[in-house]
């Protein structure tokens, strides 16, 4: 690794001519998101974003996923202010991303889950393979947040079938067939066919890629995308106190994570 980012790092980068990789670093995790993460990210793409040697991004996750979205074993109960503020932040980072004056690429294998998906929905392309599983949380822990940005991909049917069932699933293929991936391919071709559409990209110059990119998501913004996601954090911090919210927060801390899902999927309905 490059640029003397040391490997403890939740977040690393990686040079390649005009391309960066940023790498999501908790494998042990599978880059979930907490703190030290999120930090680092922010480092990395300030680091890239003043470096005109740079014209694009590639995301990828170490180990054997993307990134499973935010590290709920840590969730705690603010008030609701402070839990609009906290998903705020959150989604003020996430239009960062989408926001960079730099084409982002998101390289995904393994799992891209809840929170991972929302940093999936804001990058510029998405490159993925057969065997990647793209989804939602596995149980319902809030509402409003996820869901809405899968909309603007893959419609708004697909979007509810797959918001409302806890744990749903869809392939890298299906995620190319719905749109939220721009190309699936086989896992052990990921590697050099991201870092072939990067260098593609990247032979063009860097001022007319920014403006490419900005009139693109102008058309976006026109069609009410950054409304849209802003509305998110408000729905998720109501829907965060309700008693069916309640109830599986206290599953999670009478059985652990683990135990509470298993609970749920055994419900009898």
């Amino acid at each position: 690794m490059s640029n003397n980012i040391a490997s403890e790092k939740a977040v690393l980068i990686e040079r390649k001519g005009k391309i960066a990789y940023i790498i999501l670093n908790r494998p042990e995790k599978l880059n979930a998101l907490n703190a030290a993460l999120f930090r680092d990210l922010d480092l990395a793409l300030d680091e890239l974003e003043h470096d005109d040697r740079v014209s694009v991004v590639i995301i990828k996750g170490n180990g054997r996923a993307f990134c499973v979205g935010y590290d709920v074993e840590k969730y705690k109960s603010p008030s609701v202010i402070e839990d609009k503020n906290n998903l705020e932040g959150y989604t003020r980072r996430w239009l960062r991303v989408w926001e960079y004056p730099k084409p982002i690429i998101a390289q995904v294998h393994g799992y891209a889950l809840a929170g991972g998906t929302q940093l999936v929905a804001c990058c510029d392309i998405v490159i993925t393979d057969e065997d990647a599983k793209f989804g939602f949380p596995s149980l319902p822990l809030g509402g409003g947040f996820v869901g809405i940005y899968w909309g603007w991909h893959i419609g708004h049917q697909r979007a509810k079938m797959l918001d409302l069932t806890a744990g749903s699933r869809i392939t890298g293929r299906e995620a190319e067939q719905y749109g939220i991936a721009a190309k699936c391919v086989k896992a052990n071709e990921l590697e050099e066919e991201t870092l072939s559409i990067a260098r593609g990209i990247a032979k063009t110059p860097l001022d007319i890629l920014k403006l490419k990119k900005q009139a693109h998501n102008r058309i976006m913004d026109l069609q009410g995308f950054r409304t849209g996601i802003m509305f998110g954090p408000d729905q998720d911090a109501i829907i965060h106190t309700a008693d069916g919210i309640k109830l599986v927060q206290q599953k999670i801390a009478e059985n652990g994570l683990k135990g509470a899902i298993q609970w749920f999927n055994e419900q009898d309905v």
